[in-house]
């Protein structure tokens, strides 16, 4: 059997990008192994088929979106950037936006397919060749590299990248194969957990609100009677708990327990109560319904607070007791949610854990423990924000692998 230059396991978008790139900087030929019986359809889901590739803030911002990650990817970030990945494909024919509002930036179509078709036919036009149908179920060191075990006949590479990606979306391919993999050639393993995901409340004191939503809503993280963070994002309620970016961004860090304190009405709990109990006073015969009238909630929401609060709509403020002042006020600056647990893979949209950065060279996405092996995308430890970051860890990640890979064939 002859030998392939490069095997990618896995075409999701790390894979087809490092493959096309490995090719045209000197590797050929070049396989990708994928157990689908269509490359790319993860891919196909991000967004809701709109595709956030990237985002547009400066390359230097994004190392604080990766959970404290960051430092592990900026060699990788800054050898391929946003701008880079927004020049690949505008040059591959995908014409790309970038909203105003949120920086996120999408094929101008807001069409997945555009960007898996420009990654397809730059491999094509590499000459690099996909196998779908094919999923690979082990991989040992052969004399000269690797081998590959993926169905009637053993394949040999030189070199081989992990690109499987993680758990999330099982349904899409993505069910955490190249983790084995990893293992058997002797990596560890930081255990999968769901990542950008909704969380669901016990109890859910807001559950009759779904759909309410908040814009840059500030909240923090508590855990046995400590603060470990705070955050600010937008937030939606839903039927079993909150959504959005806010929280989607803290779910890589929640447990069951955790508390989180909203300040639905941006009234700052720290600030303190007695700013907030005069303004009772001062508003003279004014219902209690009509004092919140000015706070940015829905009238539904300002319902559902003062009924948690044991006030009544249309008492006299003064007629208030001052427990009830501060408890409303702790609704409004401070809303306890506690957290039963974070939703499932079957939603999340990327995976927390994964091959354990300490074992890979950032500087090149190399095994530290097997040579020839390397590793791009979310097989590996690194989880990004909502926004479009990690398929650019995914371009960034596989851009310098490629680069390496070749580097080193060059020298050797």
């Amino acid at each position: 059997m002859s030998a392939y230059a490069l095997a990618v396991v896995g075409a999701g978008p790390a894979g087809l990008f490092m493959a096309q790139a490995a090719a045209q900087g000197g590797l050929r030929p070049v396989l990708v192994l994928e157990k689908m019986e269509k490359p790319g359809k993860k891919l196909l889901l991000t967004g809701g088929g709109g595709c956030n590739f990237t985002h547009r803030r400066p390359i230097q911002e994004f190392l604080g979106c990766y959970g404290g990650h960051g430092r592990f990817l900026k060699p990788a970030l800054l050898n391929f950037t946003n701008q880079d990945a927004v020049n690949f494909f505008e040059a591959s024919g995908v014409s790309c936006l970038a909203e105003e509002a949120t920086g996120k930036v999408f094929p101008r179509s807001r069409k997945s397919a555009d960007i898996l078709k420009a990654l397809l036919s730059a491999c094509h036009r590499e000459e690099v060749e996909l196998r779908c149908g094919q999923g690979v179920s082990a991989i040992a060191l052969a004399p000269d590299g690797f081998k590959l075990s993926c169905g009637p006949q053993d394949i040999l590479a030189r070199r081989v990248a992990i690109t499987t990606g993680g758990c999330s979306f099982p349904g899409s391919g993505s069910t955490g194969d190249g983790y084995g993999l990893a293992q058997r050639l002797g990596h560890g393993l930081v255990p999968p957990r769901p990542g950008l995901a909704a969380v669901l409340l016990d109890p859910h004191p807001l559950a009759s609100l779904p759909g309410t939503s908040f814009k840059d809503l500030r909240a923090s993280q508590w855990r046995a009677g400590r603060k470990l963070r705070g955050a600010q994002g937008d937030l939606l309620i839903t039927h079993q708990g909150l959504s959005g970016p806010l929280i989607h961004n803290l779910s890589r860090w929640l447990e069951p327990g955790d508390l989180l304190r909203l300040d639905l009405a941006g009234l700052d709990a720290d600030q303190g109560f007695p700013a907030f109990s005069a303004g009772f006073d001062a508003r003279g015969l004014a219902s209690l319904k009509d004092l919140l009238q000015g706070l940015p909630l829905t009238q539904a929401l300002r319902e559902r607070l003062l009924d948690l609060a044991g006030a009544a709509p249309q008492a006299l403020p003064q007629q208030v007791p001052k427990a009830v002042r501060r408890r409303l006020f702790e609704l409004l600056s401070a809303f306890p949610a506690v957290v039963a647990r974070v939703a499932d893979f079957e939603s999340a949209m990327v995976t927390c854990g994964g091959v354990p950065l300490d074992e890979v060279d950032p500087k090149t996405m190399a095994s530290r423990k097997v040579a020839g092996l390397y590793f791009a995308g979310e097989v590996l430890d690194v989880d990004g924000d909502s926004g479009g970051y990690d398929l650019q860890a995914a371009w960034s990640t596989a851009a310098l692998a490629a680069k390496a890979m070749a580097r080193a064939q060059s020298a050797g």
